[in-house]
Protein backbone atom coordinates (compact mmCIF):
# COMPACT_ATOMS: atom_id res chain seq x y z
CA UNK A 1 0.00 0.00 0.00
CA UNK A 2 3.07 2.44 -0.07
CA UNK A 3 2.94 3.03 -3.86
CA UNK A 4 -0.63 4.77 -2.98
CA UNK A 5 0.84 6.63 0.14
CA UNK A 6 3.34 8.19 -2.26
CA UNK A 7 1.47 8.99 -5.41
CA UNK A 8 0.21 12.60 -3.65
CA UNK A 9 3.43 13.45 -2.24
CA UNK A 10 5.18 12.75 -5.73
CA UNK A 11 2.80 15.07 -7.43
CA UNK A 12 3.35 18.04 -5.19
CA UNK A 13 6.85 17.45 -5.74
CA UNK A 14 7.06 18.04 -8.86
CA UNK A 15 5.05 21.02 -9.21
CA UNK A 16 7.91 22.40 -6.61
CA UNK A 17 10.85 21.38 -8.68
CA UNK A 18 9.74 22.47 -11.67
CA UNK A 19 8.90 25.88 -10.59
CA UNK A 20 12.93 26.23 -10.33
CA UNK A 21 14.45 23.37 -12.22
CA UNK A 22 17.71 24.38 -12.51
CA UNK A 23 18.27 24.13 -7.99
CA UNK A 24 15.35 21.52 -8.05
CA UNK A 25 17.50 18.82 -5.49
CA UNK A 26 17.95 14.70 -6.23
CA UNK A 27 15.17 13.94 -3.88
CA UNK A 28 11.66 15.10 -3.25
CA UNK A 29 11.87 18.61 -1.21
CA UNK A 30 9.74 19.14 1.64
CA UNK A 31 5.98 20.39 0.93
CA UNK A 32 6.63 22.69 3.96
CA UNK A 33 9.67 24.23 5.55
CA UNK A 34 10.62 22.41 8.47
CA UNK A 35 12.97 24.05 10.99
CA UNK A 36 17.14 23.04 10.59
CA UNK A 37 17.83 19.69 12.42
CA UNK A 38 20.73 19.44 15.06
CA UNK A 39 23.11 16.89 14.21
CA UNK A 40 22.58 14.45 16.27
CA UNK A 41 19.30 14.45 14.50
CA UNK A 42 20.74 14.39 11.16
CA UNK A 43 24.06 12.15 11.53
CA UNK A 44 24.33 12.43 7.41
CA UNK A 45 25.73 15.75 7.04
CA UNK A 46 28.23 15.85 9.43
CA UNK A 47 30.80 17.56 7.32
CA UNK A 48 33.24 19.64 8.49
CA UNK A 49 33.60 23.77 6.61
CA UNK A 50 36.63 22.65 4.71
CA UNK A 51 35.21 19.96 3.40
CA UNK A 52 33.12 19.80 0.09
CA UNK A 53 29.27 18.27 1.44
CA UNK A 54 28.87 14.64 0.67
CA UNK A 55 25.85 13.83 -1.79
CA UNK A 56 23.58 11.38 -0.92
CA UNK A 57 24.95 8.47 -2.62
CA UNK A 58 27.93 8.64 -0.65
CA UNK A 59 26.10 9.04 2.38
CA UNK A 60 24.22 6.13 1.90
CA UNK A 61 27.19 4.43 0.98
CA UNK A 62 29.47 4.79 4.14
CA UNK A 63 26.06 4.46 6.62
CA UNK A 64 25.91 0.65 5.29
CA UNK A 65 29.22 0.34 4.54
CA UNK A 66 29.53 0.20 8.40
CA UNK A 67 27.48 -2.29 8.90
CA UNK A 68 27.37 -6.25 7.88
CA UNK A 69 25.52 -9.22 8.20
CA UNK A 70 26.63 -12.71 8.72
CA UNK A 71 26.85 -14.36 4.83
CA UNK A 72 24.54 -17.22 6.13
CA UNK A 73 21.89 -14.60 6.63
CA UNK A 74 22.41 -13.38 2.95
CA UNK A 75 21.95 -16.74 1.88
CA UNK A 76 19.17 -17.72 3.92
CA UNK A 77 16.90 -14.66 2.71
CA UNK A 78 18.69 -14.87 -0.88
CA UNK A 79 16.41 -17.90 -1.44
CA UNK A 80 13.39 -16.86 0.65
CA UNK A 81 13.38 -14.43 -1.87
CA UNK A 82 14.02 -16.73 -4.48
CA UNK A 83 10.89 -18.68 -3.89
CA UNK A 84 8.64 -15.49 -3.93
CA UNK A 85 10.34 -13.82 -7.16
CA UNK A 86 11.26 -17.35 -9.70
CA UNK A 87 7.05 -18.25 -9.65
CA UNK A 88 6.38 -14.14 -10.24
CA UNK A 89 8.54 -14.11 -12.92
CA UNK A 90 7.32 -17.13 -14.87
CA UNK A 91 4.06 -15.56 -14.38
CA UNK A 92 5.28 -12.55 -16.17
CA UNK A 93 6.82 -14.22 -19.20
CA UNK A 94 3.00 -15.63 -19.75
CA UNK A 95 1.80 -12.16 -19.73
CA UNK A 96 3.98 -11.02 -22.11
CA UNK A 97 3.77 -13.67 -24.18
CA UNK A 98 -0.02 -14.25 -24.07
CA UNK A 99 -0.61 -14.48 -27.37
CA UNK A 100 -1.80 -18.16 -28.66
CA UNK A 101 0.87 -18.02 -30.97
CA UNK A 102 3.84 -17.85 -28.42
CA UNK A 103 2.15 -21.30 -26.56
CA UNK A 104 3.99 -23.61 -28.02
CA UNK A 105 7.65 -22.14 -27.12
CA UNK A 106 6.76 -20.81 -23.71
CA UNK A 107 9.23 -23.48 -22.30
CA UNK A 108 12.09 -20.91 -24.03
CA UNK A 109 10.78 -17.86 -23.50
CA UNK A 110 10.04 -18.25 -19.73
CA UNK A 111 13.94 -18.96 -19.41
CA UNK A 112 14.77 -15.46 -21.04
CA UNK A 113 12.30 -13.77 -18.46
CA UNK A 114 14.05 -15.55 -15.70
CA UNK A 115 17.24 -14.96 -17.08
CA UNK A 116 16.22 -11.06 -17.38
CA UNK A 117 15.15 -10.77 -13.87
CA UNK A 118 19.09 -12.56 -13.29
CA UNK A 119 20.63 -9.20 -15.14
CA UNK A 120 18.46 -7.00 -13.31
CA UNK A 121 19.12 -8.47 -9.85
CA UNK A 122 23.28 -8.53 -10.77
CA UNK A 123 22.54 -4.81 -12.26
CA UNK A 124 20.79 -3.25 -9.19
CA UNK A 125 23.20 -5.44 -6.33
CA UNK A 126 26.21 -3.17 -8.06
CA UNK A 127 25.02 0.24 -9.20
CA UNK A 128 22.18 0.94 -6.38
CA UNK A 129 22.86 2.89 -2.93
CA UNK A 130 20.98 -0.13 -1.40
CA UNK A 131 22.81 -2.66 -0.78
CA UNK A 132 19.56 -4.82 0.33
CA UNK A 133 18.39 -3.84 -3.19
CA UNK A 134 16.04 -6.10 -5.07
CA UNK A 135 15.18 -5.89 -8.84
CA UNK A 136 13.44 -7.45 -10.92
CA UNK A 137 10.92 -7.55 -14.22
CA UNK A 138 8.67 -5.73 -13.11
CA UNK A 139 4.57 -5.55 -13.89
CA UNK A 140 4.36 -1.74 -14.99
CA UNK A 141 6.02 -2.18 -18.62
CA UNK A 142 4.87 -5.77 -18.74
CA UNK A 143 1.06 -4.52 -20.34
CA UNK A 144 3.00 -2.06 -22.74
CA UNK A 145 5.39 -5.09 -23.85
CA UNK A 146 2.30 -7.51 -23.66
CA UNK A 147 0.54 -5.16 -26.22
CA UNK A 148 3.60 -4.73 -28.51
CA UNK A 149 4.11 -8.27 -29.23
CA UNK A 150 0.63 -9.18 -29.60
CA UNK A 151 0.33 -6.08 -32.18
CA UNK A 152 3.59 -7.31 -34.30
CA UNK A 153 2.40 -10.51 -34.30
CA UNK A 154 -0.58 -9.45 -35.62
CA UNK A 155 1.24 -6.99 -38.15
CA UNK A 156 3.37 -10.02 -39.37
CA UNK A 157 0.54 -12.24 -40.36
CA UNK A 158 -1.01 -9.71 -42.30
CA UNK A 159 2.19 -9.37 -44.18
CA UNK A 160 2.48 -13.46 -44.19
CA UNK A 161 -0.66 -13.13 -46.30
CA UNK A 162 0.07 -10.43 -48.16
CA UNK A 163 3.10 -12.29 -49.34
CA UNK A 164 1.50 -15.51 -50.23
CA UNK A 165 -0.65 -13.38 -52.37
CA UNK A 166 2.22 -11.68 -53.99
CA UNK A 167 4.04 -15.14 -54.37
CA UNK A 168 1.26 -16.82 -56.13
CA UNK A 169 1.00 -13.87 -58.40
CA UNK A 170 4.90 -14.11 -59.23
CA UNK A 171 4.63 -17.54 -59.86
CA UNK A 172 1.45 -17.02 -61.98
CA UNK A 173 3.34 -14.35 -64.09
CA UNK A 174 6.68 -16.38 -64.28
CA UNK A 175 4.62 -19.27 -65.91
CA UNK A 176 2.90 -16.38 -68.50
CA UNK A 177 6.43 -15.20 -69.59
CA UNK A 178 6.22 -11.81 -67.38
CA UNK A 179 9.17 -10.87 -65.34
CA UNK A 180 9.55 -11.52 -61.71
CA UNK A 181 8.52 -8.45 -59.28
CA UNK A 182 10.30 -8.08 -56.10
CA UNK A 183 11.28 -11.08 -53.75
CA UNK A 184 8.72 -11.64 -51.07
CA UNK A 185 9.40 -11.58 -47.60
CA UNK A 186 9.05 -14.75 -46.01
CA UNK A 187 7.26 -14.92 -42.60
CA UNK A 188 7.14 -18.06 -40.69
CA UNK A 189 7.17 -18.91 -37.03
CA UNK A 190 11.04 -18.64 -36.85
CA UNK A 191 10.65 -15.10 -38.59
CA UNK A 192 7.57 -14.05 -35.60
CA UNK A 193 9.49 -15.09 -32.81
CA UNK A 194 12.98 -13.07 -34.50
CA UNK A 195 10.85 -9.60 -34.70
CA UNK A 196 8.87 -10.04 -31.44
CA UNK A 197 11.94 -10.92 -29.14
CA UNK A 198 14.32 -9.01 -30.54
CA UNK A 199 11.76 -5.83 -31.04
CA UNK A 200 10.90 -6.18 -26.95
CA UNK A 201 14.79 -6.29 -26.35
CA UNK A 202 15.21 -3.04 -28.90
CA UNK A 203 12.04 -1.49 -27.05
CA UNK A 204 13.45 -2.67 -22.78
CA UNK A 205 17.10 -1.17 -24.64
CA UNK A 206 15.45 2.35 -25.53
CA UNK A 207 13.71 2.64 -22.24
CA UNK A 208 16.80 2.15 -20.28
CA UNK A 209 18.34 5.08 -22.02
CA UNK A 210 15.24 7.27 -21.91
CA UNK A 211 15.77 6.70 -17.30
CA UNK A 212 19.71 6.83 -17.65
CA UNK A 213 19.12 10.59 -19.74
CA UNK A 214 16.67 11.20 -17.42
CA UNK A 215 18.86 10.63 -14.52
CA UNK A 216 21.90 12.17 -15.89
CA UNK A 217 20.17 15.81 -16.65
CA UNK A 218 18.25 15.37 -12.97
CA UNK A 219 15.21 15.42 -14.17
CA UNK A 220 13.86 12.90 -11.82
CA UNK A 221 10.97 15.57 -10.47
CA UNK A 222 9.00 15.71 -14.16
CA UNK A 223 8.19 11.89 -13.67
CA UNK A 224 6.27 12.74 -10.99
CA UNK A 225 3.82 14.88 -13.72
CA UNK A 226 1.52 12.46 -14.23
CA UNK A 227 -1.64 12.70 -12.45
CA UNK A 228 -2.00 9.99 -9.61
CA UNK A 229 -5.70 9.45 -10.32
CA UNK A 230 -4.65 8.55 -13.72
CA UNK A 231 -1.71 6.37 -12.21
CA UNK A 232 -4.71 4.54 -10.17
CA UNK A 233 -6.43 3.74 -13.19
CA UNK A 234 -3.19 2.01 -14.90
CA UNK A 235 -2.57 0.04 -11.64
CA UNK A 236 -6.17 -1.10 -11.45
CA UNK A 237 -6.21 -1.81 -15.98
CA UNK A 238 -2.77 -4.25 -14.82
CA UNK A 239 -4.69 -5.95 -12.30
CA UNK A 240 -7.25 -6.75 -14.61
CA UNK A 241 -4.93 -7.57 -17.35
CA UNK A 242 -2.98 -9.98 -14.82
CA UNK A 243 -6.46 -11.86 -14.08
CA UNK A 244 -7.42 -11.70 -17.22
CA UNK A 245 -4.40 -13.63 -18.60
CA UNK A 246 -4.05 -15.97 -15.68
CA UNK A 247 -8.23 -16.99 -16.37
CA UNK A 248 -6.79 -17.53 -20.32
CA UNK A 249 -3.70 -19.41 -19.61
CA UNK A 250 -5.90 -21.60 -17.28
CA UNK A 251 -8.72 -22.13 -19.36
CA UNK A 252 -6.80 -22.40 -22.79
CA UNK A 253 -8.39 -19.99 -24.65
CA UNK A 254 -7.51 -16.88 -26.44
CA UNK A 255 -9.07 -13.77 -24.26
CA UNK A 256 -8.13 -9.99 -25.72
CA UNK A 257 -11.59 -8.66 -23.69
CA UNK A 258 -14.04 -8.14 -21.48
CA UNK A 259 -16.42 -8.92 -24.72
CA UNK A 260 -14.64 -12.19 -25.11
CA UNK A 261 -15.19 -13.48 -21.15
CA UNK A 262 -18.06 -15.48 -22.44
CA UNK A 263 -15.18 -18.27 -23.57
CA UNK A 264 -14.94 -19.06 -19.59
CA UNK A 265 -18.36 -19.87 -19.32
CA UNK A 266 -18.46 -23.31 -21.21
CA UNK A 267 -17.91 -26.24 -19.43
CA UNK A 268 -14.29 -27.48 -20.13
CA UNK A 269 -12.47 -23.91 -19.38
CA UNK A 270 -14.53 -23.34 -16.37
CA UNK A 271 -12.89 -26.53 -15.02
CA UNK A 272 -9.78 -26.02 -15.73
CA UNK A 273 -9.58 -21.96 -14.21
CA UNK A 274 -11.68 -23.11 -11.21
CA UNK A 275 -9.15 -24.01 -9.19
CA UNK A 276 -6.58 -21.00 -9.87
CA UNK A 277 -9.40 -18.83 -8.57
CA UNK A 278 -9.83 -20.58 -5.77
CA UNK A 279 -6.00 -20.80 -5.15
CA UNK A 280 -5.64 -16.89 -6.05
CA UNK A 281 -8.05 -16.14 -3.36
CA UNK A 282 -7.25 -18.05 -0.79
CA UNK A 283 -3.67 -16.85 -1.00
CA UNK A 284 -4.63 -13.24 -1.13
CA UNK A 285 -6.67 -13.44 1.89
CA UNK A 286 -3.77 -15.50 3.54
CA UNK A 287 -1.52 -12.85 2.83
CA UNK A 288 -3.81 -10.18 3.94
CA UNK A 289 -5.06 -11.59 7.14
CA UNK A 290 -1.52 -12.97 8.27
CA UNK A 291 0.81 -10.27 6.32
CA UNK A 292 3.79 -12.80 7.07
CA UNK A 293 6.78 -12.77 4.35
CA UNK A 294 6.43 -16.81 4.89
CA UNK A 295 2.90 -16.57 4.34
CA UNK A 296 2.94 -16.64 -0.09
CA UNK A 297 5.99 -19.15 -0.06
CA UNK A 298 4.17 -21.73 1.86
CA UNK A 299 0.81 -21.15 -0.17
CA UNK A 300 3.19 -21.93 -3.55
CA UNK A 301 4.28 -24.73 -1.94
CA UNK A 302 0.44 -26.22 -0.88
CA UNK A 303 -0.41 -25.45 -4.89
CA UNK A 304 2.08 -27.76 -5.85
CA UNK A 305 1.37 -30.39 -3.00
CA UNK A 306 -2.55 -30.59 -3.81
CA UNK A 307 -1.74 -30.57 -7.26
CA UNK A 308 -0.15 -33.52 -7.18
CA UNK A 309 -1.69 -35.22 -4.40
CA UNK A 310 -4.68 -35.19 -6.12
CA UNK A 311 -3.04 -36.94 -8.89
CA UNK A 312 -1.79 -39.31 -6.60
CA UNK A 313 -4.97 -40.20 -5.45
CA UNK A 314 -6.81 -40.98 -8.82
CA UNK A 315 -3.80 -42.55 -10.34
CA UNK A 316 -3.83 -39.86 -13.04
CA UNK A 317 -0.15 -39.83 -14.62
CA UNK A 318 1.66 -36.46 -15.47
CA UNK A 319 1.09 -37.19 -19.18
CA UNK A 320 -2.54 -37.67 -18.87
CA UNK A 321 -3.08 -34.35 -16.98
CA UNK A 322 -1.28 -32.54 -19.42
CA UNK A 323 -3.09 -34.21 -22.13
CA UNK A 324 -6.33 -33.55 -19.84
CA UNK A 325 -5.09 -29.20 -20.32
CA UNK A 326 -4.00 -29.15 -16.53
CA UNK A 327 -0.51 -28.71 -17.77
CA UNK A 328 0.52 -26.60 -20.46
CA UNK A 329 2.03 -28.88 -23.60
CA UNK A 330 5.14 -27.33 -24.77
CA UNK A 331 7.96 -28.32 -26.99
CA UNK A 332 11.31 -29.69 -25.11
CA UNK A 333 13.16 -27.23 -23.59
CA UNK A 334 16.55 -27.11 -25.29
CA UNK A 335 19.54 -26.56 -22.91
CA UNK A 336 20.64 -23.48 -21.49
CA UNK A 337 22.90 -22.35 -24.33
CA UNK A 338 20.02 -22.43 -27.02
CA UNK A 339 17.97 -19.82 -24.54
CA UNK A 340 18.59 -17.11 -26.70
CA UNK A 341 17.92 -18.87 -30.03
CA UNK A 342 14.49 -17.31 -31.11
CA UNK A 343 17.13 -14.03 -31.04
CA UNK A 344 18.46 -14.44 -35.10
CA UNK A 345 19.06 -10.78 -36.95
CA UNK A 346 18.76 -11.68 -39.86
CA UNK A 347 15.30 -13.33 -39.62
CA UNK A 348 14.19 -9.77 -37.87
CA UNK A 349 11.40 -7.98 -40.28
CA UNK A 350 12.47 -4.25 -39.32
CA UNK A 351 10.15 -2.68 -40.77
CA UNK A 352 7.15 -3.55 -38.42
CA UNK A 353 9.27 -2.12 -35.63
CA UNK A 354 8.95 1.56 -35.62
CA UNK A 355 4.91 0.68 -35.72
CA UNK A 356 5.44 0.88 -31.51
CA UNK A 357 6.80 4.56 -31.28
CA UNK A 358 3.85 5.55 -29.04
CA UNK A 359 3.40 2.69 -27.11
CA UNK A 360 6.90 2.85 -26.68
CA UNK A 361 6.51 6.65 -25.72
CA UNK A 362 4.23 6.17 -23.10
CA UNK A 363 6.05 3.37 -21.86
CA UNK A 364 8.95 5.57 -20.81
CA UNK A 365 6.28 7.58 -18.83
CA UNK A 366 4.66 4.69 -16.82
CA UNK A 367 7.69 2.97 -16.10
CA UNK A 368 9.63 6.54 -15.08
CA UNK A 369 6.59 6.83 -12.93
CA UNK A 370 6.44 3.62 -11.12
CA UNK A 371 9.96 3.41 -10.93
CA UNK A 372 9.91 6.65 -8.94
CA UNK A 373 7.02 5.53 -6.75
CA UNK A 374 9.47 2.24 -5.70
CA UNK A 375 11.97 4.45 -5.01
CA UNK A 376 9.49 6.69 -2.44
CA UNK A 377 8.03 3.85 -1.16
CA UNK A 378 12.05 2.27 0.20
CA UNK A 379 12.49 5.65 0.99
CA UNK A 380 9.72 5.70 3.37
CA UNK A 381 10.62 2.92 5.24
CA UNK A 382 14.37 3.71 5.00
CA UNK A 383 13.45 6.79 6.91
CA UNK A 384 16.66 8.65 4.72
CA UNK A 385 16.34 10.46 1.84
CA UNK A 386 17.08 9.06 -1.86
CA UNK A 387 19.02 10.36 -4.40
CA UNK A 388 16.14 9.95 -6.96
CA UNK A 389 18.08 10.53 -10.06
CA UNK A 390 20.82 8.08 -9.18
CA UNK A 391 18.51 5.43 -8.44
CA UNK A 392 16.88 6.40 -11.73
CA UNK A 393 19.61 5.80 -13.63
CA UNK A 394 19.94 2.60 -12.09
CA UNK A 395 17.14 1.32 -13.22
CA UNK A 396 17.74 2.48 -16.70
CA UNK A 397 21.34 1.22 -16.42
CA UNK A 398 19.69 -2.21 -15.25
CA UNK A 399 16.92 -2.04 -18.10
CA UNK A 400 19.89 -1.27 -21.14
CA UNK A 401 21.66 -4.74 -19.69
CA UNK A 402 18.45 -6.76 -20.14
CA UNK A 403 17.73 -4.98 -23.42
CA UNK A 404 20.81 -6.34 -24.96
CA UNK A 405 21.22 -9.63 -23.58
CA UNK A 406 17.71 -10.60 -24.98
CA UNK A 407 15.36 -9.59 -21.82
CA UNK A 408 12.35 -7.16 -20.35
CA UNK A 409 11.70 -3.71 -18.12
CA UNK A 410 13.00 -3.81 -15.08
CA UNK A 411 12.71 -1.76 -11.95
CA UNK A 412 12.95 -1.96 -7.97
CA UNK A 413 10.73 -4.42 -6.51
CA UNK A 414 9.87 -2.39 -3.48
CA UNK A 415 8.15 -5.01 -1.49
CA UNK A 416 11.19 -7.29 -1.33
CA UNK A 417 13.94 -4.86 -1.01
CA UNK A 418 11.96 -3.82 2.22
CA UNK A 419 11.57 -6.99 3.40
CA UNK A 420 15.23 -7.52 3.17
CA UNK A 421 16.37 -3.97 4.53
CA UNK A 422 13.88 -5.44 7.69
CA UNK A 423 15.62 -8.56 8.18
CA UNK A 424 19.13 -6.50 8.57
CA UNK A 425 20.24 -7.44 5.22
CA UNK A 426 23.97 -4.78 4.34
CA UNK A 427 24.98 -7.00 2.53
CA UNK A 428 25.18 -6.92 -1.65
CA UNK A 429 25.74 -10.54 -2.09
CA UNK A 430 22.25 -11.53 -0.72
CA UNK A 431 21.33 -9.78 -4.43
CA UNK A 432 24.31 -11.77 -6.24
CA UNK A 433 22.93 -15.21 -4.65
CA UNK A 434 19.36 -14.31 -5.61
CA UNK A 435 20.76 -13.94 -9.61
CA UNK A 436 23.24 -16.89 -9.09
CA UNK A 437 20.06 -19.36 -7.86
CA UNK A 438 17.51 -17.63 -10.89
CA UNK A 439 20.46 -18.89 -13.09
CA UNK A 440 20.66 -22.36 -12.00
CA UNK A 441 17.01 -22.99 -12.43
CA UNK A 442 17.79 -21.85 -16.18
CA UNK A 443 20.87 -23.98 -16.60
CA UNK A 444 19.69 -27.50 -15.00
CA UNK A 445 18.47 -29.58 -18.35
CA UNK A 446 14.60 -30.02 -17.01
CA UNK A 447 11.47 -28.72 -18.83
CA UNK A 448 10.32 -27.18 -15.44
CA UNK A 449 6.63 -26.16 -17.37
CA UNK A 450 6.27 -29.86 -18.10
CA UNK A 451 5.64 -30.78 -14.74
CA UNK A 452 3.68 -27.22 -13.35
CA UNK A 453 -0.39 -27.23 -13.36
CA UNK A 454 -1.75 -24.11 -15.33
CA UNK A 455 -3.71 -23.02 -11.94
CA UNK A 456 -0.12 -22.63 -10.43
CA UNK A 457 0.54 -19.61 -12.74
CA UNK A 458 -2.91 -18.52 -13.14
CA UNK A 459 -3.20 -18.30 -9.06
CA UNK A 460 -0.67 -16.23 -8.96
CA UNK A 461 -2.40 -14.16 -11.37
CA UNK A 462 -4.96 -13.56 -9.63
CA UNK A 463 -3.15 -12.83 -6.59
CA UNK A 464 -2.05 -9.46 -8.22
CA UNK A 465 -4.98 -8.93 -9.90
CA UNK A 466 -7.05 -8.63 -6.67
CA UNK A 467 -4.00 -7.18 -4.96
CA UNK A 468 -4.05 -4.68 -7.53
CA UNK A 469 -7.76 -3.97 -8.18
CA UNK A 470 -9.01 -4.17 -4.15
CA UNK A 471 -6.26 -1.56 -3.77
CA UNK A 472 -7.04 0.85 -6.58
CA UNK A 473 -10.53 0.77 -7.09
CA UNK A 474 -12.00 0.00 -3.67
CA UNK A 475 -9.40 0.86 -0.89
CA UNK A 476 -7.80 3.82 -2.01
CA UNK A 477 -12.09 5.61 -2.14
CA UNK A 478 -11.33 6.53 1.98
CA UNK A 479 -7.83 8.50 0.32
CA UNK A 480 -8.60 10.89 -2.35
CA UNK A 481 -11.23 13.38 -3.35
CA UNK A 482 -14.73 12.43 -5.38
CA UNK A 483 -13.42 14.18 -8.47
CA UNK A 484 -10.18 12.26 -8.47
CA UNK A 485 -11.89 9.33 -7.55
CA UNK A 486 -14.14 10.05 -10.61
CA UNK A 487 -11.01 10.23 -13.00
CA UNK A 488 -9.40 6.91 -11.96
CA UNK A 489 -12.22 5.16 -12.45
CA UNK A 490 -12.98 7.06 -15.87
CA UNK A 491 -9.30 5.96 -16.71
CA UNK A 492 -9.75 2.69 -16.02
CA UNK A 493 -12.39 2.42 -18.11
CA UNK A 494 -11.01 4.35 -20.65
CA UNK A 495 -7.98 1.67 -20.50
CA UNK A 496 -10.28 -1.19 -21.31
CA UNK A 497 -11.85 0.60 -24.34
CA UNK A 498 -9.31 2.23 -25.99
CA UNK A 499 -5.86 0.65 -24.97
CA UNK A 500 -3.53 1.44 -22.94
CA UNK A 501 -1.83 4.13 -25.17
CA UNK A 502 -5.41 6.12 -26.20
CA UNK A 503 -6.56 5.17 -22.48
CA UNK A 504 -4.12 7.01 -20.66
CA UNK A 505 -3.96 10.22 -23.29
CA UNK A 506 -7.71 10.01 -22.43
CA UNK A 507 -7.06 9.73 -18.26
CA UNK A 508 -5.22 13.04 -18.78
CA UNK A 509 -7.91 14.95 -21.04
CA UNK A 510 -10.01 14.32 -18.41
CA UNK A 511 -7.96 15.39 -15.68
CA UNK A 512 -6.94 18.73 -17.45
CA UNK A 513 -10.87 19.20 -18.26
CA UNK A 514 -11.97 18.54 -14.48
CA UNK A 515 -8.71 20.54 -13.13
CA UNK A 516 -10.29 23.33 -15.22
CA UNK A 517 -13.86 23.29 -14.04
CA UNK A 518 -12.51 24.18 -10.54
CA UNK A 519 -12.63 20.44 -8.75
CA UNK A 520 -10.26 19.32 -5.96
CA UNK A 521 -8.73 16.73 -8.31
CA UNK A 522 -6.33 15.66 -4.92
CA UNK A 523 -5.10 18.26 -2.99
CA UNK A 524 -7.32 17.13 0.00
CA UNK A 525 -6.59 17.26 3.51
CA UNK A 526 -6.15 13.51 4.15
CA UNK A 527 -3.13 13.44 1.34
CA UNK A 528 -1.73 16.68 2.30
CA UNK A 529 -1.67 15.42 6.11
CA UNK A 530 0.44 12.02 4.44
CA UNK A 531 2.48 14.19 2.67
CA UNK A 532 3.71 16.52 5.77
CA UNK A 533 3.89 12.78 7.92
CA UNK A 534 6.37 11.59 5.04
CA UNK A 535 8.15 14.38 4.60
CA UNK A 536 9.01 15.25 8.61
CA UNK A 537 10.21 11.51 8.39
CA UNK A 538 12.46 12.23 5.57
CA UNK A 539 13.93 14.26 7.83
Amino acid sequence: GKEREVLATNQNVAAANNSNPSTAPSSPPSINEQPPTTPKEQPFHNNSNNQQPKTLVQELQEEFASQSNPPYLSLLYSIVNLFIVLPILMSFGSIIYHDDFFRPYMSVLMKLTVVSGAVHQITFSTFSSLPFAVGQVQDAGLIFLSAMARDLVGRLRQLQQQSQQQSQQQQSSYYGGMEDGEDPIVVDDATILATVTIGLSIYTTLLGIALLLIGKFNLASYCQLLPSSVVGGYLAYIGFFCGQAGLALMAAVDVTGFGQWYKFMEREPLLLLTPGVIGGFGIYFSVRIFRHMAVLPSCIVMLMVCFYGVLWFTGTSVREATEYGWINESVESPSWDHTWDFLKIDKVVWSVLPSQWLTLLAMISVVALSSSLDIAAIEIELKRPLDYNHELKTVGISNIFSGITGGYTGSYIFSQTIFSLRMGIRSRLMGYVLAFLSLVAVVIPINILAYIPNFFFGSLLMLICLDLMVEWLIDVREEVTSAEYVILLSTFAFLLMLGVEFGIIAGIVLYLIIQKMGYDVGRNKKLNEDCIAMDTSQK
